[in-house]
């Protein structure tokens, strides 16, 4: 396998992530169109809103004015979206990511994201830091270099001093 991952499509997503990914959209669609739907044949009742107006506002006004608004949010509003804090930038992103990705482009990379993992933990590794750690939970506390230690001990014991230089750096193992 070459590494790369499956594209995330909006189906993978699951129904709280998709409903907040399509109330972006509508704050996107406002800002760049003037209208929550994007498109004047679909306006909502009362839309065009004042400062969302195209035919008065200029977009980088919009932004502006989508910037107020969505800094005036409830915080767990704005938390239950990720739009805290936004500036005229981050709206441009989302923009171009819809223009490029569809809806999925909207949703937050952290809603999508697959954990890759620690490439240089092979098996035989995980196997090491696995015993250790079992090992380990019935001790008074032990220091990262002693579990470090166990660790090489283990991989020379089991499989060899070869394997052993192969280990990675501890501040990997620490985090794994």
């Amino acid at each position: 396998m070459g590494g790369k991952q499956q594209t995330v499509r909006f189906e993978d997503l699951d129904e709280e992530d998709q409903r907040r990914a399509r109330i972006r959209l509508a704050h996107v669609l406002e800002t760049e169109t003037g209208y929550r739907s994007g498109s004047v044949f679909w306006a909502e009742e009362g839309e065009p809103r004042p400062q969302f107006d195209p035919a008065r506002t200029t977009l980088t006004q919009r932004r502006e004015a989508k910037v107020a608004e969505l800094a005036a949010l409830p915080s767990e509003d704005a938390k239950f979206l990720g739009l805290g804090q936004v500036g005229e930038r981050t709206l441009r992103r989302m923009a171009a990511a819809f223009a490029q990705d569809g809806l999925v482009g909207l949703a937050d990379g952290r809603w999508t994201r697959e954990l890759a993992g620690h490439p240089s933990i092979i098996p035989e590794f995980a196997e090491a830091i696995r015993a250790v750690h079992a090992e380990s939970l019935h001790r008074s506390r032990l220091s990262m270099t002693t579990r470090e230690r166990l660790i090489h001990q283990y991989v020379r014991e089991k499989h060899g001093p070869e394997l052993e230089e192969k280990l990675p750096h501890r501040t990997t193992l620490a985090k794994v």
